[in-house]
């Protein structure tokens, strides 16, 4: 361990951005790959068993016990899944979560040349029968300090939303020496009730 943070600390800055940002990228993913996605089958699944033990009377006292114990069940899921899905925006959204990443950006002194979402890009990660879940990406090029431009990814991840990062690119900008260009795409997890998202977007 000892020679692998040596390693780490003999690395220039843009590298070592670059894992960190790869980093908090999968971690992200893995909270949306294993802990929304399976929370969503789990209720569906839970909901069918406390179907089929109440209608199963005949069993007496254990099942009746297993009954509350499904319910606590699922309703401790159900409030670790609200908890998630206050950071799943809905498509209605997308033009005040652009608005919100702009003033970020204008509140650590980073300049936005270009923010667009990637319609043709969306992603579907998955569906129940009334909402479709799926990642829309943003393309973003910027300029401005470096350290203020991790600030603002700080603060863009603590924001109730689900943000991946992905494609970051750090280059040099001749017009200023304390100023990198940044490009980058922001994929957001978005929702949509019942909605086929493309005609939304």
């Amino acid at each position: 361990m000892k020679q692998i943070i040596e390693y780490f600390n003999k690395l220039n800055d843009q590298v070592r951005y670059a894992i960190l940002v790869f980093v908090i990228f999968l971690i992200i993913l893995g909270d949306i790959v294993f802990l929304i996605l399976p929370q969503m089958n789990s209720i569906a699944t839970t909901n069918d068993q406390i179907k089929q033990l109440t209608d199963d009377t005949g069993q007496g006292a254990s099942y009746k016990q297993r009954i509350r114990q499904l319910k606590k069940g699922l309703a401790q899921e159900k409030d670790d899944l609200s908890a998630l899905n206050v950071k799943i925006r809905t498509i209605q959204e997308i033009p005040s979560i652009l608005s919100n990443i702009s003033s970020i950006a204008n509140e650590y002194g980073i300049k936005i040349d270009q923010l667009v979402p990637e319609r043709s890009l969306q992603e579907v990660l998955t569906s129940t029968s009334d909402t479709n879940y799926y990642a829309l990406p943003i393309v973003m090029r910027a300029h401005g300090g470096y350290h203020m431009f991790g600030r603002f990814l700080n603060k863009l991840e603590s924001q109730n939303m689900y943000v991946i990062m992905k494609d970051f690119i750090v280059q040099n900008d001749e017009s200023a020496s304390n100023s990198r260009l940044f490009s980058l795409t922001i994929k957001i997890i978005l929702l949509d009730n019942g909605q086929n998202p493309s005609k939304h977007i």
